[in-house]
């Protein structure tokens, strides 16, 4: 019953808050600040207040919305409470801060908040009958097999094409200068995420480490470390968790307690590596001066610019954005979809064409097509540039919707590594999404679907092989 109240406050706020976006006037309301502040942290509240089992026998407090929520109020709300609190102004250094959309941005951030969390919970927290499924040796050494074959093949690609140009020196991050180079890079990532995955689920199932965990483990941990000495703090961090929650949820309990100080030990070392990563000299040292300088700067962190504040600038950028051109009416989730088969989106988009995206939307308004940097995107302006709020409402209510489907399976297929591997990839992706479009988490989430669904047909993981037990 409070859940169902809770369910239809959320709904009637939603109606407020998009009529509230109409009729707004510009600027910065601390009032209205302050409501989508709170807004957020009952929800939040709501939704750390109470553990939850994945695993058999643990409980644990990492969740899909949780971490959703985290990386949510980092991105999206963490200035805005700073700036009511008098600790911080919205001005950007080298950006145009877009102060009067700031009202906008806010209400629509909250508004994808809310829609997102209808979403999640469509579904009935799952109390009925558990599936437990008989894994054999036979099955996991074939899923093993198929991972370490296309890291293996995928790290000699890479090592053949884009590796020089990776640990060249200069930052150059994920985007190594061709859409090849690009993709053989994503599919390295994808793949070791796949391995670090295979790993826990063996480890989860059989309680013991085998040789392929103990490879996987070394190739994985390699990878971060790479990924640390190039900065690319973005892949660095989906990376690690993957590991973290990965180990969190089907090894070991974590109290909320340890989840803060994972998350403040994590927003250091980003920052550590936001400054290492423009050293042009890539060794121990830069990345020791980089700690030291971090810890430096934690008496003026309040004022100084994040990457975190160009993504909310961006969202305020989006506004004024859209007062100036038309909706794109799914042209950028088109591009997404297609992203799923690469290079399909060759077939319809003219190679000449500038706005293939929205982080190249809000590039040209915040500095320029020619800049040879970029300002990124959100899941908030990715919406709202193709369809406007209804957009925001519907995209982010499916988003949710299909995570808690997620969590619904996976608490019913207790050992699935099916449904072991789409929940730490789902939560992993989500928790991140607040900085990425709409594409961000399909390839990864609809290819480990596929893998399994030719898998599981081939080695017929299936109701003969599973067994029920009444909970």
């Amino acid at each position: 019953m409070i859940k169902n109240k809770i369910y239809f406050i959320n709904i009637f706020l939603l109606i407020i808050l998009s009529f509230l976006f109409f009729v707004i006037p510009p600027g910065a309301n601390e009032t209205l600040i302050w409501l989508c502040l709170i807004i957020f942290y009952v929800q939040f509240f709501n939704s750390i207040r109470k553990s939850i089992s994945i695993a058999h026998g643990i409980k644990t407090f990492i969740k899909i919305d949780t971490f959703f929520f985290l990386f949510f109020y980092i991105i999206y709300y963490y200035s805005y409470q700073l700036y009511v609190l008098g600790l911080k102004s919205l001005d950007h250094e080298k950006l145009s801060p877009y102060l009067e959309y700031t009202n906008k941005s806010i209400i629509m951030t909250t508004i994808g908040l809310l829609a997102f969390q209808l979403g999640f919970h469509y579904y009935k927290s799952h109390n009925g009958v558990k599936v437990f499924h008989e894994i054999s040796k036979k099955y996991m050494r074939v899923l093993s097999l198929i991972t370490m074959f296309f890291i293996a093949l995928i790290l000699l690609l890479f090592a053949k094409t884009g590796m020089t140009t990776l640990f060249a020196g200069a930052y150059v991050g994920s985007a190594m200068g061709t859409v090849t180079y690009d993709a053989i890079f994503t599919l390295v990532t994808f793949f070791i995420i796949l391995g670090i995955l295979q790993a826990i689920t063996y480890y989860s199932i059989f309680k013991k480490i085998n040789i392929q965990v103990f490879i996987i483990s070394i190739i994985s941990i390699s990878w971060a470390v790479a990924l640390l000495f190039v900065g690319d703090r973005n892949t660095f961090f989906l990376v690690g968790l993957v590991m973290f929650t990965g180990f969190f949820t089907y090894i070991k309990s974590i109290s909320r307690k340890q989840i803060l100080i994972f998350l403040f030990g994590a927003l250091f070392l980003y920052q550590v590596i936001e400054i290492s990563r423009t050293v042009e000299s890539k060794d121990l040292t830069s990345f020791v001066d980089a700690f030291f300088t971090t810890i430096d700067e934690q008496d003026s962190e309040f004022d100084k610019d994040s990457s975190f504040d160009i993504t909310t600038t961006g969202v305020r950028a989006t506004f004024k954005v859209m007062e100036e051109k038309n909706y794109y009416y799914g042209k950028f989730k088109l591009v997404s979809l297609a992203s799923i088969i690469p290079y399909s989106s060759r077939l319809f988009v003219d190679p000449n064409d500038s706005y293939t995206g929205s982080s190249n939307v809000l590039k040209a308004e915040m500095i320029g097509l020619n800049k040879g940097w970029g300002v990124g995107t959100n899941i908030i302006s990715d919406c709202f540039m193709d369809y406007g709020l209804m957009g925001v409402i519907v995209i982010m209510f499916c988003f949710g919707k299909f995570g808690g489907y997620v969590k619904l399976k996976t608490q019913k297929h207790i050992n699935s590594p099916k449904w072991i591997f789409l929940y730490i990839i789902t939560l992993t992706y989500y928790s991140e999404i607040s900085r990425y479009g709409f594409d961000f988490p399909l390839r990864s989430i609809v290819w480990t679907y596929l893998l399994f669904f030719i898998i599981n047909k081939v080695m017929g993981l299936n109701r003969k092989n599973s067994y029920y037990h009444l909970e």
